[in-house]
């Protein structure tokens, strides 16, 4: 008992300590701003906006309009602490630059916790650091979006399933409430309702006939957060027209594009998850071995999956401009969680290429990370080649292959323009009049996004010294608690075996 106490303990300083290695490591090269990010301005506006409403309305002041957001207020009420810590130091810009953060460092640690409790140290640790830095989850942590939706998606799976039955109101109704915002922190998050009912059933199915008023509380809260989640949002859309025809456009024209467009969210050169997520290629023969070791793991994750794919199948294009595939974000996660519980322990010579994605994940999300995502459609633009279907499908534009590029120029030594035509070839004969591709400036895209970089040479003072003394401290300070977490992962007393986990037992012919 005390050895079993003395490893939970353990598990959790490890808990804690990781979160601060990822925290540090990121802030280290965060841009300190989340201008041009997606929807997070519209976010910003909202939130900055209700502090005013409450502000005005506490001291009997006419009250301004207010500004909505897409998504609706509920995640722009999660942004406000945020927004209101950055006022108070820097900007509410910086401030709220450090949600998805934040948000992506707490997926991280509730990744490893739950990893935890599936396979041995080493192999947690491992998978853990492998989706902080070897997995599209870095890039997106300076985004900005879908961090917040795949933190509660996460989250909620963990409630539900990791510890067994909930006891108790309190938990029950903590469990509900992070179901029903891992629903509506996107307007889309709709569309993953069979994965959180499936944790909903996985709770009650066997009991629910002695826990009927826990399992009517429980739907009613997410119902209700659902109801007002999709009522505040037609606050946004309903004055263009409702948000259906506005989704309506990026709709497939053919059934024959949902079969290519699932493949292309895995596979595609340019796009698919595979490209920016290499770990996630051992996860399809990890599934049916995790089924057999956690059932529960393995359907939530394929759930969860059909859930995303199949309604992205459905647009035109299943990426955008953002840095591979975005909306499978909240997949990312579940899947190494299933490397984890197919191989509990690591071994060498059979999970070396866990290894190898490992490695060539970092890179790849290191230029991610180092590169603001609007650089490519900016020399795009700068080309004459900014078209939807040249950034989803030409290997030229690749964002991996444009930022490395990008910064093999940024590491040279500066001697004029560094010119680049990206050249197609044209099938035989060119058309006639084409014109001749145009060449752009490197060097006029090369510039890293991180704050840190950004302000090292430049003569700082106020609020931009402040910022880069903080990064320069996480630059230091992520290591060492990196460090740290080895050390604590591996220092606990007395042996610490895998975790048994109750197996799917084999059909006999008399069954």
């Amino acid at each position: 008992m005390n050895l079993q106490k003395g490893n939970v303990i353990s598990h959790r300083n490890s808990a804690i300590l990781l979160f601060f290695a990822v925290f540090f490591c990121y802030l280290s090269l965060a841009p300190g701003s989340t201008t041009g990010r997606g929807y997070v301005s519209e976010e910003l506006d909202s939130g900055s906006r209700m502090l005013e409403v409450f502000n005005t309305w506490f001291k009997g002041r006419p009250i301004p309009p207010m500004l909505w957001s897409r998504h609706g207020p509920i995640p722009v009420v999660l942004n406000l602490i945020f927004i209101k810590f950055g006022k108070l130091f820097l900007s509410a810009d910086f401030g709220l630059s450090l949600e998805p953060v934040l948000s992506t460092s707490l997926l991280v640690v509730v990744l490893f916790l739950w990893l935890r409790k599936l396979c041995s140290a080493g192999m947690s640790l491992l998978l853990a650091v492998t989706a902080a830095f070897g997995t599209m989850l870095w890039p997106y942590a300076y985004i900005g979006l879908e961090t917040k939706q795949s933190l509660f998606v996460m989250l909620a799976a963990y409630l539900g399933l990791a510890s067994g039955k909930i006891q108790g109101w309190p938990k029950l109704i903590q469990f509900a409430v992070v179901c029903g915002l891992a629903l509506n922190l996107k307007a889309t998050g709709i569309v993953m309702w069979p994965a959180i009912a499936y944790l909903i059933y996985a709770q009650f199915h066997d009991e629910w006939r002695s826990r009927i008023p826990e399992m009517l509380v429980t739907s009613s809260i997410v119902a209700a957060i659902m109801g007002f989640g999709y009522w505040s949002q037609k606050l946004y859309w309903g004055p263009l027209g409702g948000g259906a025809n506005n989704i309506r456009p990026w709709m497939i024209h053919s059934p024959f594009q949902i079969f290519p467009n699932a493949l292309a969210l895995f596979g595609s050169p340019t796009k698919g998850v595979f490209l920016y997520a290499p770990i996630l290629l051992v996860s399809i023969f990890c599934v049916a071995r995790a089924f057999r070791r956690d059932r529960h793991v393995a359907i939530f994750t394929v759930l969860l999956t059909a859930c995303v794919v199949g309604f992205m199948s459905l647009m035109t294009f299943g990426s955008d401009e953002v840095w591979g595939p975005r909306y499978m974000h909240p997949i990312v996660a579940p899947f190494i969680l299933c490397i984890g519980a197919a191989w509990p322990k690591f071994e060498w010579r059979r999970h070396f290429s866990i290894v190898i994605l490992s490695l060539a994940g970092i890179i790849i999300s290191f230029l991610g990370a180092f590169y603001y995502y609007g650089i490519q459609d900016f020399a795009m633009l700068r080309a004459g080649q900014n078209t939807m279907e040249w950034i989803n499908g030409d290997p030229l534009w690749n964002d991996m292959l444009l930022h490395a590029r990008l910064f093999d120029s940024w590491m040279r030594e500066p001697k004029g323009p560094d010119n680049w035509t990206p050249s197609h070839l044209w099938v035989w004969e060119a058309p006639k009049g084409a014109l001749p591709w145009a060449a752009i400036d490197l060097r006029e895209f090369n510039q890293p996004q991180s704050a840190l970089l950004g302000l090292w040479d430049r003569e700082k003072s106020g609020n931009d010294l402040l910022l880069f003394r903080l990064c320069k401290f996480s630059l230091y300070g992520g290591p060492l608690f990196l460090i740290l977490t080895l050390v604590s992962s591996f220092r606990i007393t007395g042996k610490s075996p895998v975790p048994e986990i109750q197996t799917v037992p084999k059909m006999t012919i008399e069954q």
